[in-house]
């Protein structure tokens, strides 16, 4: 029961997270499955937080385009000094003289205040209602980058993962060939200090050790970068250590069984389509803006004023008169004639329209020979690597057997050595035929999606 206690409250000081463990040197190791790589990097991957704040800013431009058409308030103060008040020339018969001839009278006070305030209203504006229906569409544009951003970066974060259980993988059998090795090295000393084999045996076994270790050193600096690019990728900082749940087989079983399962392609759940069908939206919208330029544009407005005219300045003071004047008025815009912009804007949305369409029948084309590509290179890749697979088995088979035979004496050092190099050979191109399988995959998944 204390220890029951004791963990709980340790968990709760620590505030342990279900991914995270404590190694042996007291440092965080986050445990992750390739799902986890994936949600974590939803959240921080650089690429995906910028896709994100584009569709923040196409929301905020809809707002701001929707907001044109609403209520325009404004206010205004004025306020005028005349140093010198300006003079009018009075016609001298007004005042009983002589005509042609003029006096010079000043009309005004020195001190002059204007406090007024205007209401806009937009009753009708044809391109204000297709702007309205382009900025939806603007949006749904920057939903479908992100979500193109999203099936990147998923199958980046899987390469990256599939290559440091590759890198982990390599290592566990290089570690494990070297232990063997090692021990194979141990009897064969005991065998030339017995005369039963000769020295050039102990010293081939010491040459494939001394391999054997610089290929170790090289397999640990890979697994190093696969797992930086790792992070990389899912936004993590490269200080935080990472420990992989998941392992090749689950990956390669899925794999397996997708392999004999062939579905039509739909363009329709393409990405890269369902992105020009949106473009193809906007392009139509920008010609009903451009038609929409024909259409009259009514306004509706109400403005208000108070002015003072003072010798003095004494505008604060309570007792002294303001003049007011409104103003209720409605105003319509009538294009007439624009020697011919008009219409050339419409020609150009509409060519650009045709393409679209022309781009439309390019992708569609294109996608048809991509799917047929990444299926058949998926399926040969499957292919490949179960013939890679038995040729290891075969070569692990032969190479065990001969480490026997030298442990036994009845086999040479040099017999191992061809045996080691062809296990090696048998491991390096099951490997590449097994990353080749994971990466075609996921290419074909993202070209599916």
């Amino acid at each position: 029961m204390k220890h029951q206690l004791l963990l709980a409250l340790t968990c709760l000081l620590l505030g342990v997270s279900s991914l995270y463990s404590q190694d042996t040197t007291n440092k965080a190791v986050m445990k992750i499955s390739l799902e986890q790589a994936k949600e974590y990097a939803y959240k921080n991957n650089y690429d995906v937080i910028n896709a994100m704040k584009d569709i923040e800013i196409a929301r905020k431009q809809m707002t701001e385009a929707t907001a044109t058409g609403l209520p325009q308030v404004s206010a205004s103060v004025a306020y005028n000094n005349f140093l010198s008040i300006p003079t009018q020339l009075i016609p001298g018969e007004f005042f009983g003289e002589e005509p042609g001839t003029f006096i010079p009278v000043k009309f005004g006070t020195q001190h002059n205040m204007t406090l007024s305030g205007q209401i806009n209203q937009l009753i009708f504006s044809g391109e204000y209602i297709v702007a309205l229906q382009a900025t939806k569409a603007f949006i749904n544009m920057s939903n479908k980058q992100y979500e193109k951003q999203v099936i990147e970066l998923e199958k980046n974060v899987s390469e990256s993962y599939y290559l440091v259980l590759i890198a982990e993988r390599n290592l566990k059998i290089v570690e494990e060939t070297l232990q063997s090795l090692t021990e194979i090295r141990d009897a064969n000393a005991v065998l030339f200090e017995n005369g039963f084999v000769e020295d050039v045996d102990v010293d081939q076994t010491d040459l494939l050790l001394t391999d054997l270790q610089a290929t170790l050193i090289n397999i640990k600096n890979n697994l190093d970068v696969s797992k930086n690019l790792l992070k990389f990728q899912m936004g993590l900082k490269l200080e935080n250590e990472i420990e992989l749940t998941d392992n090749l087989d689950v990956f390669l079983d899925q794999i397996e069984r997708d392999v004999l399962v062939e579905t039509d392609f739909n363009y329709n759940n393409n990405i890269d389509y369902q992105i020009l069908l949106n473009q193809q939206e906007l392009a139509h919208l920008n010609m009903k803006r451009f038609n929409s330029q024909y259409l009259p544009r009514l306004y509706g407005y109400l403005t208000y004023s108070e002015n003072a005219q003072r010798n003095e300045w004494n505008f604060l003071e309570s007792n002294q008169d303001w003049y007011n004047s409104s103003i209720l008025g409605v105003q319509m815009d009538i294009p007439i004639f624009q020697s011919g912009a008009r219409s050339s804007r419409v020609s150009q949305a509409k060519i650009q329209m045709e393409k679209l369409d022309v781009m439309g029948d390019k992708l569609r084309s294109g996608l048809d020979i991509q799917y047929a590509t990444y299926r058949n290179n998926f399926v040969n890749s499957w292919k490949v690597y179960k013939n890679k697979e038995l040729a290891l088995q075969l070569s692990d088979k032969i190479y065990n057997r001969t480490k026997t035979k030298v442990i036994e004496g009845v086999s040479s050092s040099i017999e191992l050595q061809q045996n080691y190099n062809q296990y090696l050979n048998s491991e390096r191109e099951y490997i590449m035929a097994m990353l080749e399988l994971l990466v075609t995959k996921l290419e074909l998944d993202k070209l599916t999606r």
